[in-house]
């Protein structure tokens, strides 16, 4: 099986959003990993979280998939977007969870940050943030949560969006994507196809920001 693998330039918040449930919903699916980063300041908050109150005013967008508040900037961001044909814990969180955040561990060896796992899930209060709010198999360096996912299933199909919490250099990103795709393939036996976010994807992307994610209709939805 091909995995189509991206790795991605920065862009605006609603647009990467949109981007992640393009590749999630369209007719012709392909099992896609993508990692992408930010051209400003912004919150993406979880489907079911109240619209905040936001005194830093920047921008604010509601993902598809749940979880809490994340505030994006150096962060390196992903999106994995695959079937049951591939991802045989669709229907497993946890074990998708702690998939996913191994591998990343993993990778993040190669550029030599070898980060702590949290074995089981603390009692700390759950906020409205997702970095301060730590569950099983989360990674932290140096004692601080640098890695969260949250995931959305529709019917045979699994959408985890994440994001690494750590300011990386341009070298260092790529080595560490390689190396992620590399061992996620060994894993789950796919062909990597190295790819790019092409001119249909992202024309249907400017219409769905249009239409929903810079919209209050849906990032103010509850």
């Amino acid at each position: 099986m091909n995995v189509r693998c991206i790795y991605d330039i920065p862009r605006a918040c609603d647009m990467n959003i949109a981007l992640d449930e393009i590749f999630f919903t369209k007719e012709n699916f392909e099992e896609t990993f993508r990692f992408y980063s930010w051209i400003k300041p912004s919150y993406t908050i979880g489907y079911f979280q109240k619209f905040p109150v936001n005194k830093d005013s920047y921008p604010v967008v509601r993902r598809l998939t749940g979880g809490l508040s994340v505030l994006h900037n150096k962060d390196l961001s992903y999106s994995l977007i695959v079937s049951d044909k591939l991802w045989s814990y669709i229907y497993d969180q946890e074990k998708t969870y702690k998939l996913v955040h191994e591998t990343i561990r993993e990778a993040l060896k190669s550029i030599n940050i070898i980060c702590d796992n949290i074995s089981k899930e603390t009692d700390s209060v759950k906020n409205y943030s997702c970095v301060n709010t730590l569950y099983k198999d989360d990674l932290l360096l140096n004692g601080k949560k640098i890695v969260g996912s949250c995931q959305r299933r529709r019917g045979k199909r699994i959408l985890v969006e994440g994001s690494i919490h750590l300011i990386l250099q341009e070298e260092q990103k790529e080595i560490f994507t390689k190396n992620f795709f590399e061992i996620l393939s060994k894993a789950l036996k796919y062909d990597t196809i190295y790819s790019c976010v092409n001119d249909f994807e992202l024309n249907l992307a400017k219409k769905l920001c249009i239409e929903k994610y810079s919209t209050d209709n849906w990032n103010k939805l509850f």
